[in-house]
């Protein structure tokens, strides 16, 4: 069995002939463009001043320009969890609102337009 002095000596004698620098320099370029920490995703969240409701209404702007389409949320189901768990989910329940509003704001303009091309 190896002991900590010989895997001590031999990681010393590898690292000063050199052979860890392409490891290093790998580790280093993935460090500085993937930052996974916690404090880098608590930063992110910080950076957001939308509430969960303006989140649904931009979110709703972005599908309707990218795809002219919409996504589907299952409010009901979203109620019925809050019930269940004294509003543990009332994010999620927000943003929902706050999509389907854009949405259908979004969806009476287009049809107003519509209704003047006659």
């Amino acid at each position: 069995m190896v002991n900590l002095k010989q895997l001590h000596d031999y990681v010393k004698e590898n690292y000063e002939a050199g052979n860890y620098k392409e490891a290093e320099k790998a580790y280093k370029k993935w460090r500085d463009t993937t930052d996974y920490t916690y404090n880098a995703a608590k930063t992110a969240v910080k950076k957001s001043s939308l509430s969960d409701y303006q989140m649904g209404c931009e979110q709703a702007k972005k599908d309707y320009a990218e795809s002219h389409s919409f996504k589907d949320f299952p409010k009901k189901g979203v109620n019925l969890v809050n019930r269940v768990t004294q509003n543990k989910a009332i994010e999620i329940e927000r943003y929902i609102d706050g999509y389907n509003d854009a949405k259908a704001k979004i969806l009476r303009a287009k049809k107003i337009v519509h209704k003047g091309d006659y």
